[in-house]
């Protein structure tokens, strides 16, 4: 069995992230909610490294392992599920498109200003295509030196605020990848979409009308895009389960915090069996989900193949999250339902965790389908 235990530059880059929370988004978590994330927030973030976390240190960034990242993902999560969102796909998706498949040259170009905060948004979901990735309908037409793009994308987070796009599309050889500056003539971003949890996060839909992108802006090879997108969802998968674990743990500990000073028959909540009794089933799933995060990005950075590990990983963690969160409302009673606590927040955010990135039916037909070849 392997062991997991954290090493003490990992456990300090958590802890960092979790001072950093405790100060700077506790106390406006709900602001950000009903306000969206302020320009100083997100440049703060930028500054400290924490938008360039996992990009190597030679393209400005800090050179975090997955273990560190996921650290800190979940810390954020703990604080504001939307904030975590935004570092997540800004990361795990936009960026990581580019140190995986990007050129010598893209690399230098982009990766030192997506580490210092230039946010890059990862543009696949269409309006009538979602979990059938081979389905979009968006366009890339050669023409001399340069690409016209048109189409339209659907729920790009950080959309908004991106500078980048990293913009998947049909050419005549197959689905292929591009990146797009936001200032690139054609491109606009509609009204960010009215939703139930991490509203802080803004997603919005992103159209293209013939946006002309020159050749060199191609990421990977031609036809090839699928198999791009694949490769960094299942990062894209590690991010969403660190934030569903930090969602589940932040909602753990409020149900425990409550029930300890909620007096009912004169004696605390706490104090009772059936309480309790969720309480043990509520650890043991979110333990297991822990353990099952931990042994994708183990093999993630082992260099292994990690697909059916991320998947497993995305399920368990966005379910537990979502059985926790529906718990520590159960718990705090009709309190839990008011926006006097944090209850019904956590369980607006931990909602998407089983859509996004990969629905939870996405990622039992990816693991009964491996189990079914074995």
């Amino acid at each position: 069995m392997t062991s997991f235990k954290l090493t003490d530059e990992q456990l300090e880059c958590r802890d960092m992230a979790r001072d950093f929370c405790q100060k700077r988004v506790y106390p406006v978590t709900r602001q950000l909610d009903e306000e969206g994330l302020p320009d100083k927030l997100v440049s703060e973030m930028g500054e400290l490294g924490y938008l360039g976390c996992s990009i190597a240190t030679e393209y400005g960034g800090m050179g975090l392992d997955p273990f560190a990242v996921s650290c800190i993902i979940e810390e954020f999560a703990k604080a504001n599920a939307g904030l975590a969102t935004l570092m997540a796909a800004h990361l795990s998706l936009g960026c990581k498109s580019m140190e995986l498949h990007g050129s010598d040259e893209q690399k230098k170009k982009y990766l030192p200003q997506m580490a210092k905060g230039a946010i890059t948004s990862f543009c696949l979901t269409e309006p009538n295509a979602g979990t059938d990735v081979l389905s979009i309908q968006a366009k890339a037409l050669p023409e001399s030196d340069h690409f016209i793009l048109s189409g339209e994308k659907q729920f790009i987070t950080s959309a908004d605020i991106a500078k980048y796009y990293v913009v998947f599309c049909k050419t005549d050889k197959g689905p292929t990848c591009f990146i797009v500056d936001r200032d690139t003539k054609g491109l606009t971003v509609g009204q960010p979409e009215k939703k139930l949890g991490i509203r802080s996060s803004k997603t919005c839909p992103v159209h293209f009308e013939d946006v002309k992108v020159p050749a060199e802006n191609m990421i990977g090879q031609p036809g090839k895009g699928f198999r791009i997108a694949l490769s960094v969802l299942d990062y894209g998968r590690l991010g969403v389960a660190a934030g569903a674990l930090g969602i589940a743990e932040q909602a753990f500990a409020e149900a425990v915090d409550y029930t300890q000073n909620r007096v009912q028959f004169s004696q605390t909540i706490s104090s009772f069996q059936a309480t309790q009794f969720k309480f043990a089933d509520m650890r043991i799933e979110i333990d297991a989900s822990r353990y099952l995060l931990y042994h994708a990005l183990h093999t993630a950075m082992s260099g292994e193949r990690f697909t059916i590990e991320a998947a497993k990983a995305k399920l368990k963690a966005s379910e537990t999250a979502s059985y926790i969160a529906d718990e520590n409302i159960q718990m705090h009673g009709g309190y839990g339902y008011t926006q006097d606590y944090n209850a019904e927040r956590l369980w607006r955010d931990a909602r998407i965790t089983r859509i996004y990135e990969g629905t939870s039916e996405a990622m039992r037909m990816i693991v009964g389908g491996f189990c079914a070849k074995k």
